[in-house]
């Protein structure tokens, strides 16, 4: 790889596979001007988020928390120093290596920037300041919280020129200001300067909240999340003075808008405060590794569920499952997160039973699930559930009082064993009573890790929608047949509640 100066960026096809980038000039140029953010951060983050695609980098300089104050309270970063596994991975891909433009030797920003806007010369208006990490935040203020981004600048006086020719893209005003190797955007000059007055008193990557909760997902990977345990009062703040009222009015005038309408703010914001009065602050990161990407979050949300019946239970469904939803709920799970939202009343009357009612009737955990898809036996359905813990004669009841609401008597069969109790389509009822031996599969293990500690699963295999796919949906049948699994798991550790997903590429 050829060297390059501070500030330089690399060239040639090389560039696009392994970039290597000198630290942030030095001294700080601070220059607030009025210009169209939205095409700045418009542009900028669609390239980030091509170019994640297909950059691996190193010497890339600090993180983009380093230009937002410690008082942040909810805050989303791109890292492409961490990218380096996610390119071979999405190549497998079809669509998305020609819609991102990640064939070898290709630069994926070029297309991106140029595209959105036909006057800009890519190599001479972007290239030579563009750097490779970009964040957005939400910053509290006397009013409600305003957003801000920060795109990593090479070179300051390069950006200082060309900003402003991004700015030509969009039509709406904001501000910025260029410093430190960060350029800086809010909407008015009023709010730029009240960030960059909060960042002189400390900043987030020197917050305590933001270093535990980004620690306990293991640092920052080439995206990475983060929500402060102040950020409910925000959102409720922000309830109070009107800030969800545009919402409450397209709502209004949605044909669906009565079925669930949004209380008035003080209702609003005492929903928000009441359902989020435990929370301790949260973070996620995304990895890319060979073959997979892997999202890890952590949290402190108070009660959860202790029970870790879900994932075991999960893990008896036959082998050849395509899809699983299985969860192990804390006590109240439905009528706690119903409460407050207008829809009680709704649910009762579609279901003919309250949310407390549904709750008892599904047991202590539940595993819905789908088999095989067979497209030679279209009628053919393999879908159930399976129960833990439920009242197997509630079960049957309510199962009939349905299929005969819909005249479909006998289509769906109920079988119970001690514990355990079964629903489904047909036959399929008993093959989901059974110990299928999920779990002892290698694409179950792969997919969901943490399936035994944990009180929720999701799964899903790709290799059983091949078929699927080909038929009803071509255009995305080649990508669903380079797609492996998909899983997902919640468990507790500790206090702290964390979930994993991953998704695999054959």
């Amino acid at each position: 790889m050829s060297e390059n100066m501070p500030g330089q960026n690399p060239s040639g096809p090389e560039a696009t596979e392994i970039l290597d980038l000198g630290g942030n000039p030095a001294g700080k140029s601070r220059k607030p001007l009025i210009i169209g953010a939205a095409a700045v951060v418009g542009v900028a983050m669609l390239a980030t988020a091509g170019t994640v695609t297909a950059v691996a980098l190193s010497n890339a300089g600090g993180s983009p928390a380093e230009a937002f104050p410690a008082s942040t309270v909810a805050y989303a970063e791109i890292d492409l120093t961490e990218a380096k596994n996610a390119l071979p991975t999405l190549r497998k891909l079809p669509s998305l290596e020609k819609e991102l433009g990640l064939e070898k030797g290709e630069d994926p920003r070029e297309a991106l920037f140029t595209n959105a806007c036909d006057d800009l010369d890519f190599a001479k208006d972007v290239e030579p300041w563009i750097g490779y990490r970009a964040a957005v935040g939400a910053v509290p203020t006397d009013a409600e919280p305003v957003v801000a981004f920060a795109l990593q600048v090479t070179d300051e006086s390069d950006a200082e020129a060309g900003l402003p020719k991004l700015a030509e893209c969009g039509g709406s005003e904001s501000a910025w200001s260029v410093g430190d190797g960060w350029a800086l955007i809010a909407e008015t000059d009023g709010d730029l300067a009240t960030i960059e007055k909060a960042v002189a008193a400390g900043t987030l990557a020197e917050d305590a909240g933001f270093e535990k909760w980004t620690g306990d997902v293991g640092g920052t990977g080439f995206i990475t999340a983060y929500a402060a345990k102040e950020l409910p009062d925000a959102i409720a703040e922000a309830a109070e003075n009107g800030a969800f009222d545009e919402a409450e009015g397209e709502l209004a005038e949605n044909p669906m808008g009565g079925i669930a309408p949004l209380p008035d703010p003080a209702a609003l914001a005492d929903t928000i405060r009441s359902a989020m009065k435990d929370f301790g602050g949260a973070a996620f990161t995304v990895r890319a590794e060979e073959n997979a990407f892997e999202l890890e979050a952590a949290s402190s949300m108070g009660e959860q569920a202790e029970s870790m019946e879900a994932g075991t239970l999960a893990g008896t469904l036959p082998k050849d499952t395509t899809a699983v939803i299985a969860a192990n709920p804390a006590d109240g799970w439905l009528t706690t997160g119903l409460a407050g939202s207008g829809a009680e009343d709704q649910f009762t009357q579609m279901l003919g039973m309250a949310p407390g009612d549904l709750e008892k009737l599904l047991g202590d955990s539940f595993a819905i699930a789908a088999g095989e898809i067979d497209m030679s036996a279209p009628d053919s359905l393999d879908i159930g559930i399976k129960l833990d813990g439920a009242e197997s004669a509630d079960v049957e009841k309510f199962v009939g009082d349905l299929t005969a609401g819909f005249g479909a008597e006998g289509i769906v069969s109920v079988d119970s064993e001690g514990e355990v109790t079964s629903v489904g389509m047909g036959d399929y009822s008993k093959d989901l009573l059974a110990d299928g031996g999920l779990a002892e599969t290698d694409k179950f293990k792969n997919a969901v890790p943490n399936a035994e500690d944990s009180s929720g699963v999701v799964y899903l295999d790709f290799d059983g929608l091949d078929e699927l796919a080909a038929a009803e949906a071509p255009e995305v049948a080649d990508d669903i047949e380079a797609l492996g699994q998909l899983g997902f798991s919640a468990y507790l550790d500790g206090d702290t509640s964390r979930a994993l997903a991953r998704i695999t590429v054959d």
